[in-house]
């Protein structure tokens, strides 16, 4: 069953308001649109790479004329007792090959300089794009999520009565939660659309976005933990399996975070060193944001309730 799919289920049958609806399809059409955009690709390079396999043509075709006479053919004999013009030519030979040396040496240097940054910029990308996929699976349990406590909430209401009203408090806060974690959602897509498939590069929209991130688990977490006051809603084999699977999806974006952030040193480091530093600059490199965690969410959060 699809996202909209179910979405309109749970609209059509009462658990959801049409608000909460729309922010849903909204955040998740959001959230995907920002997955599928790949990170950009650098094709700068192609440029010198081709430049140095002209330069390298050239001196290997240079090389071998230089090696012939006059008439293509050199008569050993008649240098046989002239070591004075060998080694005269030797010299000569050998000052053309230091020149060809110093000329192809800095371009060679270059190439594998700038090849090596696009490597480590590719990789940053690739981190970020492990990142954002495990964000869009926890933004993709949510509908489950909101389906099964809904639809829990609505049977209380309906069948509970006198209960319900006895443990209102508890209910409502329910309900609060599970509205605040469509909310966060629909903040966190947001933040993550804008940036196109690649990471941000400035500080504040990193936070900003980290911010957003983190508040989601942090809604995931609360409607698990309220949740333990309802020991049929928690002992549903539904809803057990939607928290191991929270639970999974959470370590798994506390590892890509992590690998993102090396992935981002080594950038960063590379960009700043000799001579890494004079190829960033003429390349047009530039510096990586890290993914840092408020204090306090460093590790994944503890979902185990049992």
């Amino acid at each position: 069953m699809t996202h909209n799919e179910r979405i309109e289920r749970m609209l059509s049958s009462g658990t959801i308001t049409e608000r909460q609806a729309e922010m849903l399809r909204d955040s998740l059409s959001r959230g995907a649109g920002s997955v599928q955009a790949g990170p950009p690709r650098r094709r700068g390079h192609r440029w010198a790479v081709a430049l140095g396999l002209v330069v390298f043509l050239a001196a290997a075709a240079w090389l071998i004329l230089a090696g012939q006479g006059p008439d293509g053919v050199q008569d050993v004999s008649e240098t046989l007792n002239q070591p004075g013009e060998i080694g005269a030519m030797n010299k000569n030979l050998s000052t053309v090959l230091a020149i060809l040396i110093l000329a192809i040496l800095p371009l060679v240097l270059f190439v594998w300089l700038y090849n090596d940054l696009v490597s480590k910029e590719e990789k940053v990308f690739e981190a970020w794009a492990q990142t954002e996929s495990n964000f869009q699976r926890r933004a993709d349990l949510v509908p489950a999520l909101v389906d099964t406590v809904s639809r829990y909430l609505k049977h209380e209401r309906e069948t509970l009565g006198e209960v319900t009203e006895a443990r209102g408090r508890p209910v409502e806060a329910l309900a609060e939660e599970l509205d605040a974690l469509i909310r966060a959602q629909k903040e966190a897509a947001d933040l993550l659309r804008e940036q196109t498939g690649r990471p941000p590069e400035q500080e504040a929209l990193m936070d900003e976005l980290a911010s957003a991130e983190r508040q989601m688990g942090l809604r995931l977490r609360a409607i698990l933990a309220t949740a333990e006051d309802y020991p049929e809603l928690r002992s549903s084999d539904q809803f057990l399996q939607l928290q191991a699977q929270i639970e999974g999806t959470e370590n798994r974006i506390n590892v890509a975070r992590m690998r993102f952030n090396e992935a981002v040193r080594s950038f960063n480091g590379a960009i700043r060193k000799l001579p890494g530093s004079l190829i960033a600059g003429l390349g047009n490199f530039q510096r990586k944001a890290y993914f840092q965690a408020e204090e306090g969410g460093g590790d994944a959060p503890d979902l185990d309730y049992e």
